[in-house]
């Protein structure tokens, strides 16, 4: 069963932060999706990585820690059931 990842992408253009779902390529490493979790921003879009591959409750506890900056589309998703 293939993990889940996340990146946290700074939108050049508006500054919003916005998560990325990411596959493992190699030790401490990952691919993110072309497209933000809530589908905004395209990862071309970005101007920096906030972080980059951490696991779903860390990405969860980073987000919080961040706060409004962060698009709450996607991080809806990380506290989904």
């Amino acid at each position: 069963m293939s993990t889940t990842l996340y990146t946290l992408k700074e939108d050049k253009d508006t500054r919003e932060l916005h998560l990325f779902r990411a596959k493992p390529t190699v030790k401490n490493k990952c691919k993110p999706n072309i497209d933000s979790i809530c589908t905004v921003m395209n990862k071309n879009q970005s101007v920096r990585n906030v972080f980059a591959c951490l696991s779903e409750d860390d990405a969860r506890l980073k987000c919080a820690e961040i706060g409004r900056e962060v698009c709450g589309n996607c991080v809806r998703h990380l506290y989904k059931t």
